[in-house]
């Protein structure tokens, strides 16, 4: 049985909403001073589960088939499974982020019809799970998701800034992509995509 339950519900404290509020600001440091866009997804991960005091924060980025999330940073997951854990937009609850383009919250995200087990990720002890899509000037670049070992109860401030947040790190994603760079590490299998005038996502071979 779950007990213990953390409720998020309730309005944030002016202490909590002054942290998230810092982390914004921090988000926006790491990204106007990093020239390494992986790096800067890596140090955005750590940050936000530090701040947001999760056990998890992942980044699925949209592969360029337009149609499949890949596991490209995380903390709390196996790192091993970065670049390997793949999921199409119908599949799973960062699918459902993706495919809806709106956060989810789960308190039981295994009681969710849609979720989907991935045991090279080392998530079983993991129950809550709030997601928000990543989307930059209305084309989504992936989904940020935090996790918790613990039942939560994600209330709508903490839902605002993560999607918050989310806003800032999509604006890297899509720069990267524009430019051609890599965002996820070498090791996955990710390819960057450019956007045309016509705004489709179009691939870089």
């Amino acid at each position: 049985m779950l007990c213990n339950k953390r409720d998020d519900r309730t309005p944030l404290g002016s202490a909590q909403e002054e942290s998230l509020l810092w982390t914004l600001e921090e988000i926006s440091r790491l990204v106007s001073h990093s020239g390494n866009p992986a790096e800067t997804l890596a140090n955005i991960v750590r940050l936000i589960q530090r701040r947001f005091e999760t056990d998890v924060c992942s980044v699925y980025l949209l592969e360029a088939d337009r149609s499949t999330l890949v596991l490209a940073a995380t903390v709390g997951l196996r790192q091993e499974s970065i670049g390997r854990v793949r999921m199409r937009l119908n599949e799973g609850l960062a699918g459902l982020v993706g495919e809806q383009l709106r956060p989810q919250v789960v308190e039981d995200a295994t009681r969710h019809p849609r979720f989907k087990y991935f045991g090279e990720a080392g998530e079983d002890p993991y129950h809550s799970f709030l997601g928000v899509p990543l989307i930059d000037r209305g084309l989504l670049q992936g989904v940020l998701v935090v996790q918790t070992a613990e039942p939560r109860s994600f209330g709508m401030d903490v839902v605002r800034m993560l999607t918050t947040a989310g806003a800032q790190l999509a604006s890297i994603v899509s720069e990267a992509r524009t430019m051609g760079q890599f965002v996820a590490p070498p090791t996955s299998a990710w390819r960057p995509w450019r956007t045309t005038c016509g705004g489709a996502g179009t691939t870089t071979r």
